[in-house]
């Protein structure tokens, strides 16, 4: 598959429209063989799902999944009003 930017542009748009992801903090980048996405998300499952669906809507594109997922920890110290 030719990776252009139509195909970059139908990624975008099922990045963001699909209901079931409707992610807007994901980038696309164009790689040797296929395509990247990156950035993070707050789940292992949800970055699992993103790329499943845009396996699912691409299946001759190599997809690099390189989501990563966004660290949340504990506040350390209590916040006084």
């Amino acid at each position: 598959m030719i990776i252009d930017q139509h195909v970059e542009s139908e990624l975008h748009q099922l990045l963001i429209e699909d209901p079931r992801i409707a992610e807007q903090g994901i980038r696309v980048v164009r790689t040797e063989d296929g395509v990247g996405l990156v950035g993070e998300v707050e789940s292992a499952e949800r970055r699992d799902l993103i790329c499943q669906v845009v396996n699912e809507a691409f299946p001759d594109l190599p997809v690099h999944c390189n989501i990563g997922l966004t660290r949340v920890n504990e506040p350390q110290d209590v916040e006084e009003l």
